[in-house]
């Protein structure tokens, strides 16, 4: 489910009046039913680290959802408000912010820790955009789902026959502020992923090497 800030912000982001209330009102029916909730709430410049733990707080604490997944806006091309999305500074801020004071540790966040890394700043990552890719009745497209650059009818095709070294920032300069979960997680679980193996196989060498 989309919750895109509290009643007033999220009706003004989908234009129109009582989409809020009915999404809250679907929560709570799917919860009452056994389901399992997770919510995607994007964020854009006018907001700020309190109204980010509003949000959250509302999600986590009173809605109780099993999951929420965030992630800043993007100035993708075919947005028609191109005025509000967050640059890379301005995204890492926000967060750091909102994050501080153990909230981080207490919302329930659908992310892995170093993705969440990523949006402070303490880490930073290339982009794995054919990781997350976007499949609709136009075919997979390329390179993501906020950059149209084309359609291939498989997923072979997009993965074998795009040329992802000219995408991410410093490359092409509509990726220059994107710091979207699509893009960005994938490369933060395997970066995890690469911790981990590297840990095991200190911890085998350690073990060998006691047992000598």
């Amino acid at each position: 489910m989309h919750i895109d800030g509290l009643r007033e912000r999220h009706d003004e982001s989908v234009a129109k009046e009582g989409v809020f209330d009915e999404a809250v009102a679907a929560i709570k029916e799917a919860k009452r039913r056994g389901f399992r909730v997770t919510t995607n709430s994007t964020f854009f410049n006018t907001d700020t680290p309190q109204t980010i733990i509003e949000v959250l707080n509302f999600l986590n604490d009173d809605l109780q959802v099993d999951e929420m997944m965030i992630s800043p806006a993007y100035a993708y091309e075919k947005a028609p408000d191109q005025e509000h999305f967050l640059g890379v500074e301005q995204t890492r801020e926000l967060f750091r912010k909102a994050f501080a004071g153990g909230n981080r540790r207490r919302w329930r966040l659908n992310h892995s820790p170093l993705f969440l890394d990523f949006l402070e700043g303490k880490a930073d990552f290339p982009c794995t955009a054919w990781a997350i890719p976007n499949y609709s009745l136009f075919g997979w497209q390329r390179p993501c789902y906020l950059m149209s650059d084309g359609y291939v009818p498989t997923y072979r095709e997009l993965v074998e026959e795009t040329d992802w070294e000219k995408y991410g920032r410093g490359k092409d300069p509509r990726c220059a502020n994107c710091m979207a979960h699509c893009g960005y997680e994938p490369t933060a679980v395997l970066a995890t992923m690469g911790s981990l193996k590297e840990s095991l196989r200190a911890v085998r060498e350690t073990a060998s090497g006691n047992s000598r």
